[in-house]
């Protein structure tokens, strides 16, 4: 009897192996699909509708309160001037405030000449036709700022990316249907998709100083130029990478 029982366990035992050699075998000599793997690229061109800037004032005196009076009177003006413009509160921000020492060296020792401070704000300008006008206006009512880092930007930055996003699709598809073509098949399905790092590029306006930037009042002999402050062109641009079954 117990002989028996053990015989029954062995003939369970095989069929269940069995049963897992031939599962193993039936997927091994399954067909596997034929894919081929693509890049596509979408890129779309946008006109800019946003301007940001950052303007620097620097005063120096003998002491810090007579500096930071001299910064204070002239940011006040330069704010005057941004608000005269349509820039509001909220797309002017102070991003630098600094109070300092001034020295020189004379043979070795370093000698005191005064005390220094400076501000520097960032602004955001949405109605960039008038970009120019105020860019004059900050020439010609005022003197030793900087004005830097401008940038011009768009607002429509996810729309645009959207539409490179199916740009970038329909470009890889268009090359797997290329590749199908040569090989007798047709696409079926994409089966993986993976899409790559979404890039912006925005034209960069040159650093400046502002006495450079427009002519002096002193120079109104001659004939004035405003200045001007060509955008180009911006663009998204995103890579996908797509990889799609043939049959």
């Amino acid at each position: 009897m117990r002989n028996m029982s053990k015989n029954l366990v062995i003939i369970l035992i095989s069929a269940i192996v069995l049963a897992l050699f031939a599962s193993c075998s039936t997927l091994s000599g399954k067909e596997e699909p034929t894919v081929v793997s693509v890049s596509g690229n979408g890129i779309v061109y946008l006109e800019a509708d946003t301007v940001k800037f950052s303007i620097n004032v620097s005063e120096s005196a003998e002491t810090t309160g007579e500096a930071q009076q001299r910064t204070n009177e002239k940011m006040s003006r330069i704010l005057d001037i941004l608000k005269q413009h349509g820039i509001e509160d909220e797309d002017i921000s102070t991003t630098a405030l600094n109070f300092s020492s001034d020295y020189y060296w004379d043979n070795g020792r370093q000698i005191k000449t005064g005390e220094s401070v400076s501000q520097t704000v960032y602004v955001t300008m949405k109605n960039i036709e008038d970009f120019s006008s105020l860019a004059d206006d900050l020439g010609n009512k005022l003197s030793g700022i900087s004005f830097y880092n401008v940038s011009f930007d768009s607002t429509q930055k996810v729309v645009a990316s959207k539409a490179a996003r199916e740009l970038a699709y329909q470009n890889a598809l268009e090359k797997a249907q290329l590749y199908a073509k040569q090989a007798g098949l047709e696409v079926s399905r994409p089966l993986s998709i993976n899409e790559g790092y979404v890039s912006y590029s925005t034209a960069n306006y040159k650093s400046m100083y502002m006495e450079d930037m427009v002519m002096t009042m002193e120079a109104a002999a001659a004939p004035s130029y405003g200045t001007q402050t060509p955008t180009g062109l911006l663009s998204a641009t995103i890579d996908v990478s797509v990889t799609f079954e043939l049959k």
